[in-house]
Order: C-alpha cells, then structure tokens, then sequence
C-alpha cells in the first residue's frame, strides 16, 4: 500500500481538487467517484446527488472543506490543501467502501490530520474513484482556527501503511529510509500508457543519466553524452556565468501548453543533482598509477568487481557504499556491451539496482575509481568487446558481488534496498546463461583430447577434492579444459594455475563450480607465462601445500561470510 503526500497553496486549490477527484481523469480512469467518508461522515457527496448539478455539489463541499480557512482571512497560511492519494498492489483483494473508509480514517490520524477523538480537527474527506486507490483531501486548518501538528507526517503515514498492511493481509512493502528516488506520479503513468511508453518520461530519463554518469568523466562529456542519446539539456546559469544546476527533457514529451516537460536532475534522483554528479566525477580525473593499466580492461574490471565482496565484508562502510556506487555504474553500461538477446534481462538488473545503491551512508567514490574506469574503458575501445568471454567473466563476478550486496544491507537492516538486491539477482542470473551458453559452446568445441583431459581431472581431485566429481560431471567441464590447455600452450603450468584460481576465492558459493573456474583459469591464462625457474619454484610450492598435513591453523585463506543469496 502506496501513500504520497502531496501539498498545494491558492485560493481555489480546495476547489480544483475536487474537480479533479470527481472528473473522467487525465485519461477517463475516474469511473463512480464517490465519497468513503469524511469529517463529519455527512459531507455533501458530488457522486451520490443525483437530483442535484454535480458541479454545485462540488462547490458546496470545497466551500465546507475551506470554512476554517477562510475564517482566518489574511492569516491563513499559504499552503492550505493536504492531498494524500493511497494505492493498493495490483494483486491485493478489492476493498470495500468500509474498508477504504477505516484506512483513511487511520491515515488522517496516523499524519496529524485528525487524531483519534479530536473533534476541533482537520476537515477532510476520502474519495474513491477507482477499485485500487482512494484520495485523502484535507484543509490545513483545525476547526478551531489552529494548525495541525503533522511533524514528519510523511514517514508517520508511511509507518501506518505497514500496520495496515499487516492488519489487513495485504502486500507487505519494504520500510525505506527516505533515499528512494521520487516514483513517477498516477498521471505520468497514465500519459505513458496513452503514448504506448512502457515506462514514464521520469524513469526514462533516469536510466539515461545514470548511464551518462557512469560512461563518463567530465561534465562536459557528461552533457554531450547526454545530448547524443536523445536527451534535451537546459542548463541552469547563476548571475556569475556559472552552470548551477540542470534539468532534462524527452523530445516529444510536452505538456498542454505544447512545452517540454523538464526534469532537474534532483527530482529524477538525490544522487543525480549537479553537485552530486561533480562529486562523482571529480575523483575520476585523478591521474591513475601505471601499474593499474592491464591491456584487456575486461580483465581489470573483473578484477575490481571480484574485490567487491571483501571490501562489503572487511572495510568500513563508506568504501563499502562506495563499492555498491561503482557496481551500479558497471550494471548500468553493461547493456551497451551486451547481445542484443540478454540487453533487456540486463536493462531490468541496472533499473533494480539502482535502489540499492544509495543509503544513509556517504560513499567513498575513490575507492573504486579502477572499476569505473576500466568499464568506461571497454565502452570506448571498440575491439575491447571480444569474443564474449570477458562479458562472461564480468557477469560471473557481478553476479557474486550483487549476492554479498544483498547481505551487507541485509545486515543494516535496509529492507528495500535489500530487496532491490536479491530481484537484481534473477535479471542478472538470465542474463549470465544467455551470455555464456554459446561462449561455453565454443570453449567445449576445442577441448583436448581424453588423455590430457584426464590429466587436468587428476590435478583437480588433488587440488579441491570436496569440489572434483560436481566439476567432472559439469556440462562446463569441456570448456574448463580448454581454457587450461590454452593456457598450458602459452607456458602456463595447468597445475599452478588451478591452485592460483581456487586461491582467489572458495568454491562454497557457487552453484556452478566449472564455470567459475573456467573464468577465474581463462583471466589468469591471459597474463604472460613465467619463467621455467619460476614455474619449477611455483610447482615445488604446489606440492608442498598439497602434501602438507591439514590444520585449522594453517590456513591462510580468509573466510568470507557467505551470504543467503541465490547461487550461480
């Protein structure tokens, strides 16, 4: 259940309220509007006077709603309507009249309105003109020519939503924590249903200048990015010459006067407000250590992304928000990246995600300035795209960082970001198959023969014996022995190489341990292979941990917790 507040100030504010509430709609969707309840639970009803001009009926009852209004006379405050539209889910029962009345009553009360038993109250009514939502209307002014005390009415309407809820076994939403972007309104909704949109002008937008952010690091290739994807941009100049701020527009989307509809960034999100994006894009000009600078940046950015669930787990939280930030990004360009057959799965991950992605806690944005530029890397190298192996990889590792995502705002205890998480998870977990089936097809189609694919099986039973027989058994088996035949032709020690890919992380979390390896080998296969001396150095090493007797306390490994997410 879906309350929003929503306050407006005039003379005749009261009055074209409930014209709206009693019309056809932007879109003819009022149908039978009529009074649940009111006040005085005998307000004149303009759906029920049928012996009467409903126009008159309308005026009667604005002009009821406004008495302690217009008996303060130039006192009256500025802001006198109090409108708060209260939506049921899709798949909730339809409630009766007597029960949209009980949720208005406690709704009214619940914000300040009118509490319990105040009889000097709030006026206020409850229309309903459709079987999922009513309207809330009230004058903010007390009978006894006082103000309400509606302090933090907004989250004290939220609260009382979940007790409804609950109350009435209904859909039960996530409690935010207030850094939810603005959801679109009814009667955006209802203009992109007329244009055949699927989604509104509002979250359109939205994706496209998250998108913009994440591809870029300048302001100016920010707009200009901005600009190339169909998006109008009008600054917002101070008296100094200075860009202050900025709004945005889809071309085409006007409203009645035939003008464009603008968006300033902070209405589409707080995190996507001028001095917000500066933020964000200042630390990337920062100029980035040579060492950092592999020739594949697929590999970097997996890299970085497989670094995520230790910084979640080990560093304190502002890296960690960080972190989640820069994995937004990754999920928001990975589209442009993708076949055309997984871009939607991946489109609905980025859109989900987004949600988690901001909380209470102020990112660190330094801490994984490597994996925004490696991604905006990939973007801008048009043969960085590959054979499909490093969108591969990157998917396998994103998806691993989204599950601890999950768990670290789980942990916090932020419920709607946690559940952005864990749909992100099932987006992700599609598009990862249909990225990497014909990726694995092609792999298995070169895999060597049966007598070094036994030698590989050996190294294995040695290697992870709890974890052997699922990988032998795998339909990625074929290709997991490819990668490290290919590996063993440019000089690398097959054996080594599985000791240095189950070092990076354990097997435990993955639902599918032959893939997992088959991007950890293939990534580590494509460094340059060492010297015979070191490979002879690495082998006796090899040997020695294999051979070594086993003890709790020798182990070097550190433990990751393992979150309850859904496994590859």
């Amino acid at each position: 259940m879906i309350p929003k507040i929503i306050l407006g100030k005039g003379a005749r504010a009261t009055r074209r309220l409930i014209g709206y509430l009693y019309g056809p709609g932007s879109a003819n969707e009022h149908t039978d509007p009529h009074l649940v309840t009111s006040w005085n639970k005998f307000a004149p009803d303009p759906g029920r006077n049928p012996h009467r001009n409903p126009r008159d009926v309308e005026d009667q009852l604005a002009a009821q709603l406004d008495q302690p209004v217009q008996m303060l006379g130039d006192k009256a405050p500025t802001t006198t309507v109090w409108h708060c539209p209260v939506r049921a889910a899709p798949e909730d029962p339809i409630l009766t009249d007597a029960q949209w009345a009980d949720i208005a009553r406690r709704i009214v009360a619940a914000a300040g309105i009118a509490p319990e038993g105040d009889e000097e109250a709030c006026r206020w009514i409850a229309v309903r003109h459709a079987d999922d939502h009513i309207h809330i209307a009230a004058t903010l002014v007390r009978q006894d020519g006082r103000r309400p005390r509606r302090d933090y009415d907004v989250r004290a309407v939220q609260r009382e939503a979940r007790k409804i809820e609950a109350d009435l076994g209904l859909r039960r939403l996530n409690p935010g924590d207030g850094t939810a972007a603005k959801r679109p309104t009814s009667k955006e909704h209802f203009k992109a249903k007329r244009q055949g949109q699927q989604a509104t002008s509002r979250e359109i937008l939205r994706a496209r200048v998250r998108r913009a952010v994440a591809a870029t690091s300048t302001e100016a290739e920010f707009f200009a990015v901005l600009e190339a994807t169909g998006v109008n941009v009008r600054p917002k100049v101070g008296p100094s010459g200075d860009v202050l701020g900025y709004s945005v527009a889809l071309p085409g989307d006007l409203n009645k006067h035939g003008e464009p509809v603008w968006f300033s960034g902070s209405t589409l999100a707080g995190d996507l407000s001028l001095p917000k994006i500066r933020h964000r894009l200042g630390d990337t000009t920062a100029p980035e250590p040579a060492s950092v600078r592999p020739a594949d940046p697929w590999h970097l950015a997996t890299a970085a992304t497989d670094r995520i669930p230790h910084h979640l787990t080990r560093d304190d939280e502002h890296v960690a928000q960080g972190q989640l930030v820069a994995l937004g990004g990754v999920l928001d360009l990975l589209p442009l990246t993708a076949p055309a057959a997984a871009r939607s799965e991946l489109e609905h991950a980025a859109t989900l995600f987004e949600r988690a992605t901001r909380s209470r806690t102020s990112a660190d944005l330094d801490s994984a300035r490597v994996l925004r530029r490696s991604v905006q890397t990939i973007l801008r190298t048009p043969t960085a795209t590959g054979d499909g192996t490093g969108l591969a990889m990157l998917l396998d590792a994103a998806l691993i960082a989204v599950a601890f995502a999950r768990h670290w705002h789980r942990q916090r205890q932020n419920a709607q970001q946690e559940a952005a998480a864990r749909q992100t998870l099932v987006h992700l977990q599609t598009a990862y198959t249909q990225v990497t089936a014909p990726v694995l097809n092609d792999l298995a189609s070169r895999a060597p023969g049966i007598p070094i694919k036994e030698r590989y099986a050996r190294h294995l039973q040695q290697a992870i014996p709890e974890h052997a027989d699922r990988i032998l058994k795998d339909p990625a088996w074929d290709a997991l022995a490819a990668v490290l035949a290919d590996a063993e032709t440019t000089g690398h020690n097959p054996a080594t190489l599985i000791d240095q890919a189950l070092g990076q992380r354990p097997l435990d979390d993955a639902r599918n341990p032959a893939r997992a390896l088959t991007w950890r080998i293939h990534r580590l296969g494509r460094r340059h292979a060492p010297s015979p001396r070191a490979q002879a150095a690495m082998a006796r090493s090899t040997t020695r941990r294999h051979t070594a007797p086993a003890h709790p306390a020798a182990s070097t490994q550190p433990v990751v917790p393992k979150p309850q997410a859904r496994r590859r």
